[in-house]
């Protein structure tokens, strides 16, 4: 009987858009929200999925050189300055972005934590690049 109740009741999807798996890599620096002249070493992960408003990443380490990638009591909010390379053939997607939650992870494998990440501002020519991306993976 749940099996039966779990194929028919889908969670109503929240999102504004539709996301897309996918498995790229991603650079993130952690900037201070207070003075951004003060920013993170390089950090990696991997892209779990993406949308036209964000995408969350799996990674090993939130917090570096004093900085964390997410204060939920802070008004300040620190940014990300993100790289992801989306498709060899397409050129990589650098922006910036601000992390909505974060997780500790214990199912993905290689990555410990997960974190939403909100683009804030993306150059029409990296909204054109992640268009196309999302349009060749939702054919």
């Amino acid at each position: 009987m749940l099996k039966i109740f779990r194929r028919f009741w889908q969670p109503k999807e929240r999102r504004k858009y539709g996301r897309v798996s996918a498995n790229s890599d991603v650079k993130f620096r952690i900037f201070d929200s207070k003075n951004p002249a003060i920013r993170s070493q390089l950090l990696h992960g991997n892209v779990l999925d993406l949308s036209a408003e964000g995408l969350c990443i799996g990674t090993t380490t939130v917090q570096a050189d004093w900085l964390h990638v997410f204060h939920p009591s802070s008004q300040y909010k620190n940014r990300l300055e993100v790289e992801v390379g989306l498709d060899p053939c397409m050129a990589p997607l650098r922006t910036f972005g601000e992390a909505k939650w974060y997780s500790r992870d214990k199912n993905e494998k290689g990555s410990i934590f997960k974190m939403g990440v909100k683009w804030l501002s993306l150059s029409e020519s990296d909204r054109q690049t992640l268009n196309n991306f999302l349009e060749t993976q939702t054919i």
